[in-house]
């Protein structure tokens, strides 16, 4: 990979969200459909943000009428072309590193411990890999990837930012859920 120029690298749109009340979950439920950078590369005004929210429901984002103005006043707050952003958070010490992991990548907003969401739970998923040797590889190859077909025609976003390390704590913590 080639190295950008300074002026291109600043220009360049966050990965992340920035630290904030609400941020995991716009992560989780903007993440579902949208790589982060959908976010982070351009700021709107509160009424823009809030018509992008109403529109992403409109075309079927599982977003709960209850999260909304958390969503906005997230987005308002911190991608707001009117008005400068605020120091962002601080990251809670310590904490469940699968937990953070699972808000991080959106994963929450698809899949529940026990429940289905827009894809299989948790331990769903882990009940269908039981037994089988393969079972991390296979499972890895699919977080990673991305994809449809397993489990419904709803297509999973590729994690292909994991590191490897993040990608076997996820992988064995799900195998875990039966």
């Amino acid at each position: 990979m080639a190295a950008l120029p300074l002026a291109a690298q600043d220009n360049e749109p966050s990965r992340t969200l920035t630290p904030g009340k609400g941020s995991d979950l716009t992560s989780a439920r903007c993440g579902i459909c949208h790589d982060v950078t959908h976010i982070t590369r351009g700021k709107l005004s509160r009424g823009e943000w809030q018509d992008n929210v109403r529109n992403m429901i409109e075309r079927g984002a599982p977003i709960d009428p209850a999260e909304v103005p958390v969503i906005v006043d997230y987005l308002a707050t911190y991608y707001n072309r009117e008005t400068e952003a605020p120091p962002p958070e601080a990251a809670p010490a310590g904490g469940d590193p699968v937990q953070r992991l699972l808000a991080a990548n959106a994963c929450t907003g698809c899949h529940g411990a026990t429940q289905k969401i827009v894809g299989p739970s948790f331990r769903e998923i882990a009940t269908r890999y039981a037994g089988d040797k393969a079972a991390s590889t296979k499972l890895a190859a699919k977080i990673k990837g991305g994809g449809a077909g397993n489990w419904g025609t709803i297509a999973m976003p590729a994690q292909a930012s994991l590191s490897d390390a993040e990608l076997a704590l996820l992988v064995g913590w799900i195998l875990a859920q039966k």
